[in-house]
């Protein structure tokens, strides 16, 4: 017994498979390409015992006796139809009172709007049978999952903001995430705007923060979301994080409707996607209560169905395994939708952390470690910055050509150099976790980096992570 049966015409072959390979991530997916028999007898067969038909709507489609026959044969047994429309077209007569999914233009991507509407419809008829996997890339294809934003902010870094997104743009970064605290008028360096359209323009992939974060660390009070509004002005930018409520209720209905409120009343400062930040409650012991965080996460995600949902690591718990172990509650919450959530968290830039919270279920990170520490890549840790001087070899050894070049050109400075030594690890590091989590080697990834007896702490605290 089949959970989807598709009804397609044999023209339409191609989009028919690729929704097969799509669906079939979540239910059990049955076409004819799988036919053993007598073709009438099989037909009615499966269909008769199927859960949902999912016809596709197409001019062909329109005109052909078998996909009508199917389609009386599902309504004859009573089977719910569920149509999508890959061609502007008409449905076949006597079938318009089906309201069809908008398929116009999909080619295959797991982010695209319709075949998340499509599965949430197949899920109100058939609850999936597997959790929703992991995309290997979200915004048409420009941010891979897993995936590291390198931050940009004038709080405690070698760099300030403008050199950091010139390095970032020679370096040729491909994600950048810049903080609206930065960006506001009377602070705004001059050049920034050109600098952040140069990336935009050479393949890089703009996110700006909310600015809570700078606001926050020096008691600055007056930070407001009109200022939010004023600093998004005149910058090219592809996402932008809401600005977020950092005092959120402790009743989930209403922690839920503050981070709504806060996207809604943002979306009138852009017109790129706004995505939502979610914070936990502060407790009076210096901690969060995390009690209700996954099913606020899961709900916000229901009904904002965002591109990525930001949570602080910070707020996850004291300690890097108390963090996984929350992260991976949230990740347990959003397994329940039709779709899968990519989850970001803010602040996230140690190596241990990026692998271990990445097999726990995030997504996707940012971190300013690349302009504040030396990074000691054989041992994967972080260092003082004026450590450097310890790890300068490493640098001769790099892949990048700037890298190399940077170690022997007068005109960079100190912390170019570093800067330099960092981003060619970042980008290795970023490289081999993407290739670690398409093949399903996440526990090797880590191994690589943590070492084996802490690896075995890891896995003796906590069985389920790779999973």
């Amino acid at each position: 017994m089949s959970d989807v049966y598709i009804v397609y015409s044999r023209e339409d072959v191609g989009q028919a498979e690729r929704l097969v390979k799509t669906l079939s991530t979540r239910w059990d997916v049955w076409w004819d390409d799988k036919i053993v028999g007598d073709f009438s007898t099989v037909i009615e067969r499966e269909i008769q015992n199927t859960k949902c038909v999912v016809p596709l709507w197409s001019p062909t489609a329109k005109d052909k006796s078998n996909v009508k026959d199917e389609l009386r044969l599902a309504e004859q047994y009573n089977i719910p139809i569920i149509p999508a429309k890959i061609i502007p077209t008409n449905a076949p007569y006597g079938f318009n009172g089906y309201s069809a999914v908008d398929l116009l233009g999909w080619t295959g991507e797991d982010d695209h709007p319709g075949i998340q509407h499509l599965m949430r419809k197949i899920s109100t008829v058939v609850p999936p049978r597997m959790a929703p996997t992991r995309p290997s890339a979200i915004a048409a294809g420009r941010v891979p999952l897993p995936s590291l934003f390198l931050s940009v902010s004038s709080h405690e870094t070698q760099l300030v903001p403008l050199e950091a997104l010139k390095a970032l743009r020679l370096f040729g970064t491909s994600t950048v995430l810049v903080s609206a605290y930065d960006l506001f008028p009377p602070r705004r360096p001059r050049g920034i705007q050109q600098e952040l359209k140069r990336i935009r323009a050479q393949g890089g992939f703009v996110l700006v923060d909310s600015g809570n974060y700078e606001a926050t660390r020096r008691d600055d009070d007056s930070w407001k979301p009109q200022d939010f509004e004023l600093a998004l002005e005149g910058i090219s930018h592809d996402w932008v994080y809401c600005f977020d409520e950092m005092d959120p209720s402790r009743d989930r209905k209403r922690a839920v409707g503050q981070v709504i409120a806060a996207v809604e009343r943002d979306r009138k400062f852009t017109k790129a996607p706004v995505l939502p930040i979610i914070h936990a409650p502060a407790t009076r012991s210096k901690g969060y209560d995390l009690t209700i965080l996954p099913e606020v996460v899961r709900d916000v995600a229901d009904q904002l169905q965002p591109p990525m949902i930001a949570l602080a690591e910070r707020e996850l718990g004291r300690g890097l395994i108390q963090r996984a172990q929350t992260m991976r509650r949230v990740r347990n919450e959003l397994d329940r939708l039709s779709f899968y959530q990519p989850i970001h968290l803010l602040g996230t830039g140690n190596p241990w952390s990026i692998a271990i919270l990445t097999a726990a279920g995030a997504d996707s990170f940012d971190g300013l470690e690349w302009c504040r520490v030396a990074v000691d890549r054989q041992q994967h840790r972080l260092n003082h910055y004026q450590h450097f001087d310890f790890f300068a070899y490493q640098a001769q050894m790099a892949a990048s050509a700037i890298t190399v070049s940077a170690l022997s050109d007068d005109n960079i400075d100190y912390a170019g150099k570093v800067a330099f030594h960092n981003l060619d690890y970042y980008r290795e590091l970023t490289h081999d976790l993407q290739a670690a989590a398409s093949t399903n080697r996440l526990e090797a990834f880590a191994v690589g980096l943590l070492g084996q007896s802490n690896s075995k702490q890891l896995r003796d605290q906590m069985p389920d992570l790779f999973r």
